[in-house]
């Protein structure tokens, strides 16, 4: 199993609503949790601006708290 990347509340929160939205605006949140979660491979964006989760954000947010 990988390393169990820690993310605070705010970041874990993102993950949570990006997984029960089908997009959201990365304007809605501080640019410090978005660009934590996209350097890690957890969010990306469309061309849009619109965030998502990726498998590899789903795979960590599976992982529990």
């Amino acid at each position: 199993m990988a390393k169990k990347i820690q993310l605070n509340n705010a970041q874990w929160n993102r993950l949570q609503r990006l997984a029960n939205d089908k997009g959201l605006s990365a304007l809605d949140e501080s640019t410090g949790v978005s660009d934590r979660l996209r350097s890690n491979g957890f969010v990306a964006a469309d061309r849009k601006g619109c965030e998502y989760l990726t498998e590899q954000g789903a795979r960590r947010l599976s992982q529990g708290r």
